[in-house]
Order: structure tokens, then C-alpha cells, then sequence
């Protein structure tokens, strides 16, 4: 999945657990720099608070 091509779009992401959050994604980081060793991105859900949500744990992604 190349999750850095949806830093600053709006999306709807359906996690394994068939969860759906949606929000604009405001960050990437690559599983080099995360613990553990996988990619995830950031969803900004309002202003103060955001989830992060780790590759892994994807089932889809939509863009809205």
C-alpha cells in the first residue's frame, strides 16, 4: 500500500475489525521511523485530536 499518496486528502479507511473512520489524513510515516516496523498514517478526526492507524490494520481506503 503507498500510504504517503493520501497525506492531505479526505478519506474513509475500513480497518480489519470492519471500524470505518473518516477524516483527513495530515501524516505518513514510513516503518523505518515507527516502532514497530510498520508504515502508518494520521487522521486528523478534529481539531485538538487524530488517530493513527498502522498499515496493518487496513482493510481499504477510500478517497472522499
Amino acid at each position: 500500500m503507498k500510504l504517503w499518496e493520501y497525506v492531505g486528502k479526505s478519506l474513509k479507511v475500513v480497518c480489519i475489525d470492519n471500524q470505518v473512520i473518516k477524516g483527513k489524513c495530515d501524516g505518513y510515516t514510513q516503518a523505518l521511523d515507527n516502532e514497530p516496523e510498520i508504515a502508518s498514517i494520521s487522521i486528523e478526526r478534529t481539531k485538538d485530536y487524530g488517530i493513527e492507524i498502522y498499515e496493518n490494520e487496513i482493510k481499504s481506503i477510500e478517497v472522499i
